[in-house]
């Protein structure tokens, strides 16, 4: 058998599969996710954003709201961790481990709910798993972590390069913010990012 007939079978076998597989998927009734957002070659699912609102009105004690805007809002809050994200993996960044994880689950149950029981029923109120919610916990940590480390130090450097006077505060969370909002509106430029209209609408 020559090579074209070879490719012609491979591409018969993968053209059979593929029908294979769609069947299967239509027979079992599952939806098939749609992407929301393109950040660079990674995709943001519909679910992903849905996810993220139900996390944060839940961590916020909000009533939950999925409208379009709450949707594009949370969108663009996975922008902007993707960002983050990217540039984590490029450095040698402080990562927080399980047992900090624990430790941010515990402290929040017990802050904000009055026993296992109201905690678990907000929990099922969201629509969220009590995993769920350990990952966000855990993903604020590191991108606080990862804010302190990228952004803190060259505040620091630059008020040692100003001279400043002895006794002047050091910098500011709102000096960090600041380099970090500029930082992002920076990667953005550099990345494609492509939001879905059918996703938010």
């Amino acid at each position: 058998m020559g090579i074209r007939d070879q490719r012609s079978g491979i591409r018969g076998c993968l053209r059979r599969a593929a029908v294979m597989v769609a069947a299967a998927v239509l027979a079992s009734g599952a939806v098939i996710d749609r992407v929301a957002v393109v950040v660079g070659n990674t995709a943001i699912t519909e679910t992903e954003v849905l996810r993220e609102v139900r996390l944060t009105d839940f961590m916020n004690g909000q009533p939950l709201d999925l409208s379009p805007q709450q949707r594009r809002a949370a969108a663009e809050r996975l922008v902007d961790q993707q960002l983050i994200r990217n540039e984590m993996a490029t450095g040698t960044y402080p990562m927080p481990t399980d047992a900090d994880a624990d430790d941010l689950l515990r402290d929040f149950r017990d802050q904000r709910f009055n026993g296992d029981a109201p905690y678990r029923a907000a929990l099922t109120q969201y629509g969220i798993t009590e995993k769920e919610l350990k990952e966000h916990l855990l993903w604020e940590l590191a991108a606080i972590r990862f804010t302190d480390a990228r952004f803190q130090s060259k505040a620091q450097d630059a008020q040692s390069a100003n001279r400043v006077k002895p006794g002047t505060p050091t910098p500011s969370d709102n000096d960090v913010d600041r380099q970090l909002d500029a930082w992002l509106k920076e990667q953005r430029k550099n990345t494609r990012v492509l939001f879905k209209k059918a996703a938010f609408e």
